[in-house]
């Protein structure tokens, strides 16, 4: 990689967003997510709660203090949470049809499970946070649903940063100008948000001390024909 010739390092290139993709309906409202409550039902709800409960002693943690130069999808962004796989519960939730036809509808096009499993995140210590991103190639779409937060929820702690009016600009730029463009999304327990993950720039704000914050992950591959 060459400077320019005024001595400025070269723009990074805008991001594409797939054509099959472009023409979603939550990308034509203009957000590229969706908001839900009762996905998952109230029974489904509880069993993922009771179950994301039994695995958070296991759960590992991550942390990640390096800078990350990605600036199209994945890389490896800062980060410091705790995560555990899924379990059964989470499982059949995943394979579910009805879950399939559901992200069809809003999506306008097919969704399938990017893996066998999914996984609960924890942020559970002061700070715990997840930096500037989008996700993985393999992770189109994401369905994250708020298990338990102990926290307002006028508090910022913990919520959703999105970019919806950045969707094109290199993550780069973003990460010059954090708060331009900035839209906080903090869900209550018991609501999910169907979002391109791997296309809308994202990242969790920083929970504050005594906070605790439990969610569902799961990860969709959307299917352009």
């Amino acid at each position: 990689m060459f400077a320019s010739s005024t001595g400025a390092p070269p723009s990074a290139a805008p991001f594409e967003v797939p054509n099959g993709i472009r023409n979603s309906p939550l990308l034509a409202q203009g957000s590229g997510y969706g908001i839900y409550a009762g996905l998952p039902d109230p029974y489904t709800f509880q069993a993922l709660f009771s179950e994301a409960s039994e695995l958070y002693p296991s759960a590992g943690s991550q942390q990640s203090w390096e800078s990350d130069t990605e600036d199209l999808r994945g890389g490896k962004p800062r980060r410091s949470l705790l995560t555990s796989t899924g379990g059964p519960i989470q499982d059949a939730l995943y394979a579910s049809g009805h879950l399939r036809r559901f992200l069809s509808a809003q999506l306008g096009l097919a969704a399938v499970p990017s893996g066998n499993r999914g996984s609960y995140s924890y942020y559970a210590r002061k700070g715990d946070f997840l930096d500037l991103h989008r996700d993985v190639e393999m992770c189109d779409v994401a369905v994250i649903t708020v298990l338990y937060d102990n926290s307002a929820q006028a508090d910022p702690g913990g919520a959703l940063a999105l970019y919806p009016g950045r969707i094109g600009e290199p993550l780069s730029a973003i990460r010059e100008r954090p708060e331009e463009g900035a839209s906080l999304v903090k869900l209550a327990p018991g609501q999910t948000i169907v979002m391109f993950g791997g296309v809308v720039p994202h990242r969790v704000v920083p929970v504050a001390e005594a906070q605790l914050r439990i969610i569902s992950v799961l990860c969709f591959r959307a299917v352009v024909e």
